[in-house]
């Protein structure tokens, strides 16, 4: 039968209907398909932001004789690279070697240079630190332990955190070793807006942690004395870690941490404060007990565990500290007294010589600090009102070969070039030490004055 003014039969028509039909049902069944997929991926994605990157490995195999073995994963050899050294991060590509090799047509050039690199804001800190291993991923942290001997020879630090979270972020990016400890001090008087960005760059590790006791802390001074006797007793918490280091924003590793580790197993459990005589008529803060006699440095240390556990914990450091309080430098004077005085009998101090010349002539590794009464190196970049150099450009030459483990002081507002190729410095070597791995040159650090005459 067919329709008037239609050419179509009815039989067809059905036909037609079950066909489209038909491709509707598979479109319609297509389209869940593809919605499933897409979520299935989206969970996949989820899922891997969710694992542990930090310990994720191109191609990690079993080891049986493997010199940088860590548990069952082999780290040293041809094709297995820790995901941190893989990344190419931007700011690394700008070629530093000129300038720590003292090329003045480099130093020229430097000083015209456009930085790649900008100073992330405390805002933007905030935003990275949503997610943790994406932040870690994004500024290439070290997240895992690239020697054994680094490994079992964890450090403790603790940091005073002032102004620059950038300039915060860059040292402890620097230094970072998931076996370490890091105690980050925030002046009570900083901005909200400061004080959560750091928080929140912490809270990214389990092995870095936040305290506030001080409402600003000035070098040399209580408030400094106060904070890191609050991160010590926070950080002899934990039973692990065999040295203690000092450190402010302003201070950058001139060492990367394999060398660090190797320096100080050569002291054999020396500490390494600075400290010379101080006439007592200087200080009116009254005597000391009976017998021990007064010292006064720069206030920058590297102090053995059984040394930090004496000043927190032991009654006649109680004495000291309150005889420290009084004076004009407490935490330079409490240090360098506890540290200079053979009768206290804390391990790892100095019982050779304390005239004064000697004193002055004793070398000591913790920091260099290029003060203007006392260094003779000629500052390539600004000095503060205090007398500190401030480093610049022309300084790198002679900061890199240097003796000591960190320097003082550095400023991301008064030269990014500098701090931007220390920090090149630091990753590329320990990329370096990690693929080509050589022995470090302890001699000078063996035959220490401090090493032969420790309690």
């Amino acid at each position: 039968m067919k329709y008037p003014g239609s050419v179509l039969s009815k039989p067809l028509l059905v036909g037609l209907a079950v066909v489209l039909l038909i491709f509707f049902i598979i479109n319609v069944s297509y389209d869940i398909e593809k919605k499933r997929e897409t979520e299935k991926r989206r969970e996949k994605r989820k899922h891997r932001q969710k694992q542990n990157l930090d310990n994720l490995l191109f191609h990690p195999r079993p080891v049986e004789h493997g010199r940088k073995s860590i548990g069952d994963r082999d780290w040293h050899s041809g094709d297995v690279i820790p995901r941190f050294f893989r990344k190419n991060v931007k700011e690394l590509k700008m070629n530093c070697d000129p300038l720590f090799k003292g090329s003045i047509t480099a130093v020229s050039r430097a000083k015209h240079v456009k930085h790649p690199r900008r100073e992330i804001s405390p805002s933007k800190y905030e935003i990275l630190t949503k997610k943790c291993v994406m932040f870690k991923y994004y500024r290439n942290y070290i997240t895992g332990p690239l020697t054994t001997k680094e490994n079992k020879f964890p450090l403790a630090y603790s940091i005073i955190m002032k102004d620059s979270v950038f300039q915060f972020e860059s040292l402890l990016h620097a230094i970072y070793r998931p076996q370490n400890y890091y105690c980050i001090h925030i002046d009570v008087n900083n901005p909200t807006e400061v004080r959560h960005a750091v928080q929140n760059i912490a809270k990214c590790f389990q092995n870095v942690f936040t305290i506030s006791v001080a409402p600003s802390v000035t070098r040399g001074t209580l408030s400094h004395l106060q904070a890191e006797l609050g991160c010590l007793r926070n950080l002899l918490k934990h039973s692990k870690w065999n040295y203690f280091i000092n450190l402010s924003e302003n201070d950058f590793p001139l060492k990367i941490n394999n060398d660090i580790v190797n320096i100080l197993t050569s002291l054999k459990g020396a500490n390494s404060i600075p400290g010379i005589p101080l006439d007592p008529q200087t200080e009116k803060a009254g005597k000391l007990p009976s017998g021990i006699k007064p010292f006064t440095g720069e206030g920058d240390v590297i102090m053995n565990r059984e040394t930090a556990h004496f000043a927190v914990n032991h009654p006649r450091a109680h004495s000291v500290l309150a005889w420290a309080e009084k004076t004009t430098h407490p935490q330079r004077n409490f240090y360098a007294t506890l540290n200079f005085n053979p009768l206290l009998k804390i391990k790892g101090s100095y019982k050779g010589s304390t005239d004064l010349p000697h004193l002055q002539k004793l070398e000591h590794i913790a920091k260099f600090v290029d003060a203007k009464n006392s260094s003779t190196h000629a500052c390539h970049g600004s000095r503060s009102f205090q007398g500190y150099c401030t480093f610049g450009i022309g300084d790198l030459p002679y900061l890199i070969n240097r003796k000591e483990l960190f320097a003082y002081r550095f400023r991301w507002d008064s030269d990014r070039l500098v701090l931007q190729c220390m920090e090149q410095m630091i990753f590329q070597r320990s990329k370096e030490q990690f693929m080509y791995p050589k022995d470090y040159d302890l001699s000078f650090y063996k035959h220490l004055d401090i090493v032969k005459h420790q309690v």
